[in-house]
């Protein structure tokens, strides 16, 4: 019988499939782990999401455990290496946080903290997807992790927009509808779809310093 799943130093391969496994748990950036996994004899295509890595082989999969193994060690040839990606700052004007106040009722604490725990880290973008240029950053500190999503998404969430839920943090790149609370907006433009302006990547960091709503109306239009 053919095993459908594997453990490996930590790390767990389930099969999807008769040539392809999800990878979890992975010891390094998803983003980083796809491409060292594409120099592994037999692999066809390494696909990073928020966690995961979907890995599809040209020939069927015989033995999980076997294959897993030997993604492992072409994984921790590279736990080391420095995962790269540009630094992005994106300046933001929490003034215009609709959900800001709610959020912080929410948290039990004052919205000036939410703020600067918000400020606190340098984020990384694990993937980009929804709508063009909507990078998926994390992860939020825990003090304002857990925010669940509006119970009636908004039909309309303007450009820059930046949100959070669960353990994420994001900039809506265009007007789209979208469920996430808004905790400030950016002047930036994030993407030029006329242009194919889409300069955020996965695997890019990211991190927020805080404007006022003078400075935001100076930086209006700017690109990122």
């Amino acid at each position: 019988m053919i095993a459908e799943e594997a453990h490996t130093l930590g790390m767990r391969a389930e099969r999807l499939g008769e040539r392809a496994l999800i990878l979890r748990d992975l010891p390094i950036a998803p983003h980083v782990a796809a491409d060292a996994l594409m120099e592994v004899a037999g692999v066809q295509e390494a696909v990073a999401s928020y966690e995961t890595v979907g890995v599809y082989f040209y020939d069927r999969v015989r033995s999980v455990q076997e294959v897993t193994s030997t993604l492992s060690d072409a994984l921790s040839l590279v736990q080391t290496v420095d995962e790269g990606g540009v630094l992005r700052t994106i300046p933001v004007c929490y003034e215009f946080g609709e959900d800001l106040r709610a959020t912080a009722e929410q948290l039990d604490l004052p919205e000036d903290e939410v703020i600067s725990v918000h400020l606190s880290v340098e984020y990384l973008c694990f993937a980009v997807g929804f709508a063009p240029g909507f990078g998926y950053l994390g992860y939020l500190p825990e003090a304002i992790a857990g925010v669940g999503r509006l119970d009636t998404p908004r039909t309309r969430v303007e450009p820059g927009s930046v949100a959070i839920t669960g353990r994420q943090t994001a900039v809506y790149p265009q007007a789209t509808p979208g469920g996430w609370r808004m905790i400030g907006r950016t002047p930036l433009t994030m993407v030029d779809v006329e242009d194919d302006y889409f300069p955020l990547s996965a695997g890019d960091r990211v991190r927020f310093t805080r404007i006022d709503a003078r400075e935001f109306e100076r930086l209006r239009g700017e690109r990122l």
